[in-house]
């Protein structure tokens, strides 16, 4: 692995100190094992963004645990994992020699895939992984080498709206139009959470100045608070019923 700049050290540091936590929170879910793009999506649905993934050559940016990367795999996929925390690399391993499927885990930064090839995979992957991520551009320039003429890139992170609201009052407490990122030093965890606040407009830019054509995007929810399947954190169906906390997009090489 690569050396890492001073901002993937402070996220490697976050997850290794949450992950047996947040690892324990996600296997109380629904279901352990699924497609699973974020607060707001259905649990195993792909939300018709994804290409058909059965004998495809696909790499997971920022796995985690392997939830999602495994689940293609049981669909038939070529699964390569990459994730910076060697702590959530060894729960993706763990799951999946659980569940006896084969995928390989790459301990690597999304900005730096030094180790794999370029043109090597027919789709990338993403779930809530991008806004732990400083420099968006390295990333969505590295997502594009590695593709294939052709290749899908899906990834959902965070919406940027929905982070904006005090979660007490409900009042809007930060400008959408602030590009600080939200840090917070969490004694239970000993480390520092940095979440990085970026425009749609800015997300979609930086796709296109990567070499992507933007095919669809989805923000996925419901007005009804009932309909949510479930939730996670902070995450809450009254408020998620007025603002969606997810966006989904999908582009191609």
């Amino acid at each position: 692995m690569t050396d890492l700049d001073e901002s993937e050290r402070t996220a490697r540091t976050w997850w290794n100190e949450w992950s047996d936590t947040f690892q324990e929170a996600f296997d109380g879910a629904e279901t352990e094992v699924a497609v699973a793009f974020g607060p707001g999506a259905p649990v195993g649905d792909d939300l018709g963004m994804l290409d058909p993934v059965d004998g495809a050559d696909v790499i997971e940016l920022g796995c985690g645990g392997g939830q999602f990367g495994i689940a293609l795999a049981e669909r038939g996929a070529d699964v390569i994992g990459v994730d910076l925390s060697e702590r959530q690399l060894d729960h993706a391993r763990a799951l999946a020699s659980d569940r006896d499927v084969d995928v390989d885990f790459v301990h690597a930064s999304v900005t730096d895939l030094a180790q794999i090839d370029d043109d090597s995979f027919d789709v990338a992957v993403s779930a809530f992984a991008f806004q732990w991520v400083a420099d968006l551009a390295a990333t969505f320039a590295e997502a594009h080498r590695v593709l294939r003429d052709g290749g899908q890139l899906v990834f959902s992170v965070d919406h940027p709206f929905y982070r904006l609201l005090d979660p007490e009052t409900g009042e809007l407490a930060t400008s959408y139009f602030a590009d600080r990122p939200r840090r917070e030093f969490h004694d239970s965890v000993g480390a520092e959470l940095v979440v990085y606040r970026r425009r749609v407009s800015d997300v979609l830019s930086a796709l296109l100045d990567a070499g992507f054509s933007v095919e669809a995007v989805c923000e996925p929810g419901y007005e009804d608070p009932g309909e949510y399947e479930s939730t996670f954190g902070s995450f809450e169906p009254d408020r998620m019923a007025r603002i969606p906390p997810t966006l989904v997009v999908s582009v191609r090489k």
